[in-house]
């Protein structure tokens, strides 16, 4: 596109080729004798009299066997968009390959992102799609991997990539009744623990291949980089075949030759009659890649008879899949003939049938779950740990349309499926870009935005800004429907004919967004009633806030039961979020003035309502201002008058120090700095010095680290690698701070429900505390933004001639909680929200090499986390439960450092080309003309004079002892995760509202009901995909770490209940995790004993509710 920018060498590896000469010869070749010396001679090959080609070989014993893999890595996202890359090469792509697929059977090609191959199936004509299921029946065509995307493996939860990956092997089924046994995930930026014991073994493919990892681990790893990969401490029965692509030597998903293109590319010549014969030396070169990666690979008694995989593409490959065909065709034919190695057309799983790996002697290392593939770094100075956090607002935007999402399908089902897809589509009044269909539900265009953003150019940040605009647009617009379709369900639970708003934040910002306390469906009304949704299987009592436009008394009530409620004036950071989304490009100071009045925030306050929720139910909130209690006669008459709220929150001040408490905690705050200073579990009476405090880490332009003094055996400190979207890199281990700023910490108290301690640290950040009442947790709700460009609280450091330069400084902005426990180095990330991981500073696990050089002290021991950290001293656990996902660490014992917001003014040369530099309203670059990069990277389009990106997130802390701290944390992140789902309409006061829930018993509190859905019934003869997931590892808690035992028919069974909607399971059959094939296990309807950490998948047939 005329700006591209010089790739990092370590990037280029990544795709790089060998070609032809880079090998020494160990033969004279054809092409160098003279003409003399050819005379009376045959050339050393010459080409079949009818020129077919024999590729009919397979595996031959006692020779290196040599599998060719053709294949393409296709990002459904990344420089330009999914359907950008779909028109512009991916089309090509499966075209071309099914021709030459057909004129030989021996071929192979392996498709893996099926996202894609859904575009293409969907603008296929019959005649096609019967020729492609003819070569899927052949195994010729592979479905490898097989998910809607190639997931990112740090920064989704299980949740997300379980969904994406089922979809695309739904669709998969749908159309050839085939089922992956393989996983394919050459380019994410690291392989989770979770990616290898559940995505993997427990989705039925017990093999996984990538193409990144770690360059220490993989210098010290001279015989190959495969093993065998236990990814779960509660598992250790599952295990996988796994390892990076060997490349050149150097990892990376191509190989030692690559045909794609005639463009300074040899093809393979064997036509003596013409000039330029080579196929000798190409043979030569075949032979010699063969034995190098051979010698560097495990399996077989000896190199001479070991298996080895050539990789055969890279990103976007085989556009013209003639070029690579044809030239393979050709090395098989010879190579063979020559005889030294075999070779033969491949795939992944065949290679790993032929590795033998399950023998128990395998001569293969096992790796457990403490040597996860995350973080990496492919030299001393390139930690790719920034993405952990980049693009923190669709990072969100994917969690909270997770919960929607799976609030949606429990309410389609509980409707019995009575509300039609068709009758949704007709109510939505936003543009659509759905994803290709799979299912028949309404909740399945969410399903597939929200799957195409877990790609790993997605989600993680990674891609460029008009690529993130797409995901988040796609996710949007399918949002609504969704929205749409729960209201519509709504009105045929309740019998009502009342409209409904969300407030979801996928309309306009200053009229929908709760997430900034922005809600015209109560902030415009003095009346209102909410129906609060619990996709939780257990009751929750749950403290709701709603924006309203006054401040003042206001009483709700929840069928006959008076609520606790109280008010509390929204602050003015909150209040001002809405004008952060105006671009003021052009615009007078009338039409700056004219647009803020239009985005005003018309809430003042915030009304807060503590209410019970049932499993898996529908709860009704009336609310109405001005009142002691409701003046409708017959509400009143009917409503209980609770006794005054018991005195649990309190505030307590004295010159030293004011003290907010709750029944379970008390939080302590100096009033000179205005700085927490100690938290006490009043509870169990645990107690320690804390600290909640905000800085940054200056990004790194290219310069040296800086080294402690008892830092020993380091590698240089200097490097010209700059901090990116993937790549984390300060430019010191210094944490700064944000300039002169009169802190200020203001304490809110509304005596029924909840204690605010709303702390101002800058300009441009700020965190409130909230203690609710009867509540066993702290909540910190963070805001984080605008983030300057510039600095000038630091002196200038550059000039032009006697100009001072503004300080343009990359800021990754930290907020961090910290506590006096003694850790020794040691905390624990969660692996996609399943096991927790044990994390040391400075090391990494058993099978990484001993010392591990850590260059960069700081990025070098940041992770990711999607649900939880923490940190104990063998007595007291304080851990943190998040709500989406981040990079955090702990640099200092009894403290978590967590990267909330980057904001960088340089791009780290892997690929993206552009700095991650987002601001509130989308816009890029000022005075950049459309398509040109402007004064910061950014492609311009057409002027930009907008805020940095503003980023709001809550967190739920806990300190207790380590049993009760670890049964609260797991809590508490399902909570965060899916909070109840709203809807808002005019206040109706009926006291007919029935008793709605999808289940007529509650689960134990350590079981989740993850799915409940009816999108692929149409396939499975009306069966619905059912999954549960047990919520605790093995040993993380006494009693919540065992095993549990479900009747299916208690839960799911309307007889001899009162309940709206509940269906009745009939019958159901356990399968893998993607429901794609039965899964032989000891389950016998309706019992069902789920085990500690594990996630079981059933296909169930259910009896609709009357």
């Amino acid at each position: 596109d005329g700006n591209l920018l010089e790739l990092d060498p370590h990037e280029m590896a990544m795709t790089q080729s060998g070609y032809l000469g880079d090998q020494t010869p160990t033969i004279e070749y054809w092409a160098d004798l003279t003409p003399e010396e050819k005379q009376g001679k045959e050339p050393p090959y010459t080409p079949p009299k009818d020129w077919v080609y024999n590729t009919s070989s397979g595996p031959v014993e006692g020779k290196v066997n040599v599998h060719l893999v053709p294949h393409s890595h296709d990002d459904v996202g990344w420089q330009v968009t999914v359907d950008q890359y779909f028109y512009e090469e991916v089309f090509y792509i499966y075209d071309t390959v099914l021709e030459r697929l057909e004129e030989n059977e021996d071929r192979h090609f392996i498709a893996v992102e099926v996202g894609f191959f859904a575009r293409w199936w969907n603008e296929a004509p019959e005649s096609k799609r019967n020729r492609t299921k003819a070569v899927v029946a052949k195994g010729q065509l592979e479905f490898v991997n097989g998910g809607w995307c190639m997931h990112d493996e740090a920064t989704p939860s299980f949740v997300e990539m379980t969904d994406q990956t089922t979809r695309g092997h739904q669709f998969i089924y749908s159309l050839f009744g085939v089922r992956p046994r393989g996983t394919w995930s050459v380019d994410p930026f690291g392989h989770s623990d979770t990616q290898a014991w559940l995505l993997s073994y427990d989705a039925g493919m017990p093999s996984l291949f990538w193409g990144r990892m770690d360059w220490q681990d993989r210098q010290q790893r001279t015989e190959g980089f495969e093993w065998v990969w236990r990814g779960a401490a509660s598992f250790p029965d599952k295990k996988i075949f796994a390892g990076n692509l060997f490349g050149t030597g150097s990892g990376g998903y191509a190989t030692w030759f690559n045909f794609d293109s005639t463009n300074d590319v040899d093809q393979v010549q064997d036509d003596p009659e013409m000039m330029d014969f080579n196929v000798d030396q190409w043979v030569d070169k075949f032979v010699q890649d063969a034995q190098t990666q051979a010698a560097h690979t495990r399996g077989g008694e000896a190199p001479a008879s070991r298996h080895v995989l050539f990789a055969c593409g890279t990103d976007f490959q085989y556009t013209n899949a003639d070029y690579w065909y044809r030239n393979l065709d050709k090395l098989i034919h010879y190579a063979n003939l020559n005889g030294t190695v075999n070779a033969f057309y491949s795939t992944p799983t065949l290679y790993a049938d032929a590795k033998n790996w399950t023998h128990d002697a395998t001569p293969y290392d096992e790796r457990g779950p403490e040597d996860e593939i995350l973080p990496l770094a492919d030299d001393a100075h390139d930690y790719w740990t920034g993405f952990f956090t980049s693009r923190p607002a669709l990072k969100r935007q994917v969690r909270v349309a997770t919960n929607l999402l799976t609030a949606a399908r429990f309410l389609e089902v509980l409707a019995s499926s009575k509300v039609a897809l068709a009758s949704v589509l007709s109510k939505v009044q936003v543009e659509l870009k759905p994803a290709p269909r799979v299912g028949d539900s309404w909740t399945d265009g969410l399903e597939g935005a929200v799957a195409l953003a877990t790609h790993h150019d997605g989600m993680s940040g990674t891609e460029r800004q008009d690529v993130t605009d797409d995901y988040e647009l796609r996710i949007a617009q399918q949002a609504v429907v969704a929205e749409t379709g729960v209201q519509e369900t709504l009105r045929d639970l309740l019998g009502m004919d009342s409209s409904f708003d969300m407030c979801g934040c996928n309309g306009a910002p200053e009229a929908t967004c709760l997430n900034a306390s922005t809600c015209d469906a109560t902030a415009t009304r003095d009346e209102f009633s909410v129906f609060a949704w619990n996709s939780l299987a257990q009751p929750r009592t749950e403290v709701l806030r709603f924006p309203v436009g006054r401040a003042t008394d206001w009483a709700c009530v929840s069928g006959r039961t008076r609520l606790d409620a109280g008010v509390l004036f929204l602050d003015d950071r909150t209040r001002g979020l809405p004008l952060s989304y105006l671009n003021k490009f052009n615009l007078s100071e009338d039409d700056v003035a004219a647009a803020q009045a239009a985005l005003a925030n018309k809430a003042k306050a915030l009304l807060s309502v503590k209410v019970d929720l049932p499993a898996l139910g529908l709860a009704k909130i009336d609310c109405k201002k001005d009142v002691d209690r409701f003046d409708v006669a017959d509400v009143a008459t009917k409503t209980q008058r609770l006794t005054p709220p018991k005195k649990g929150l309190s505030v307590t001040t004295t010159a030293a120090s004011q003290l907010v408490c709750n029944e379970f905690y008390c939080l302590t705050f100096d009033t000179a700095t205005k700085e927490l200073t100690r938290i006490e579990n009043r509870a169990s009476n645990v107690s320690s010095a804390a600290r909640a405090t905000w800085g940054w880490f200056n990004s790194s332009v290219g310069g040296c680290s800086d080294y402690n003094e008892t830092a020993e055996n380091m590698l240089p400190a200097c490097s010209g690698q700059k901090s990116g979207a993937y790549i984390f890199r300060p430019n010191s281990s210094d944490l700064l701070d944000f300039g002169p700023f009169e802190k200020t910490t203001t304490i809110a108290l509304d005596q029924a429900t909840v204690a605010e301690v709303r702390c101002e640290s800058s300009a441009f950040t700020s965190h409130v505390f909230r203690l609710y009442a009867g509540a066993p947790f702290v909540e910190v709700e963070w805001t984080a933004g605008p983030i300057p460009i510039d600095t000038p609280w630091y002196d200038p450091v550059a000039y032009d001639g006697d100009v001072a330069l503004p300080n343009n400084w990359g800021k990754e902005v930290i907020f961090e909680l910290g506590t006096a426990l003694k850790t020794n180095g040691t905390f624990f990330t969660d692996s996609n929200a399943r096991e927790l991981v044990k994390r040391v500073r400075d090391k990494r696990g058993g099978t990484y090499p001993s010392p591990y050089q850590v260059s960069e002290p700081v990025a070098g021991n940041f992770y990711p986390v999607t649900s939880l950290a923490a940190l104990d001293d063998g007595k007291t656990e304080f851990n943190v439960a998040v709500d989406a996902a981040l990079g955090a660490s702990s640099l200092e014992d009894g403290s978590l450092q967590f990267m909330v917001h980057r904001r960088l003014q340089d791009d780290d040369a892997r690929g993206v080309q552009e700095p991650l530099n987002e601001t509130q309203c989308g816009c890029n670059d000022i005075n950049a003309a459309p398509g040109d990069m402007g004064e910061f990277g950014h492609e311009g389009d057409g002027g930009c004079v907008c805020d940095g990106l503003t980023v709001r997130g809550t967190f739920r802390l806990a300190l207790d002892s380590l049993d009760a701290a670890r049964r609260q944390r797991r809590q508490n992140a399902l909570r965060l995760s899916y909070p109840p789902t709203l809807a808002f309409t005019d206040l109706d006061v009926s006291t007919t509202f029935p008793n709605v829930s999808l289940v007529r018993a509650a689960l134990p509190e350590n079981v989740q009901l993850l799915t409940l859905t009816s999108n692929y019934a149409a396939f499975h003869g009306g069966a619905w995909l059912l999954r549960f997931a047990h919520l605790y590892q093995v040993d993380e808690h006494p009693t919540l770490s065992q095993p549990v035992t479900l009747n299916l028919q208690t839960i799911f069974s309307n007889n001899g209940t009162n309940a709206t909607g509940i269906p009745t399971v009939v019958n159901a059959t356990e399968t893998t995790l993607t429901a794609n094939q039965p899964k032989n296990t000891d389950f016998a309807f309706p019992l069902l004993t789920i085990a500690p950490m594990e996630v079981r998948t059933f296909l169930a047939f259910f009896q609709a509710s009357s």
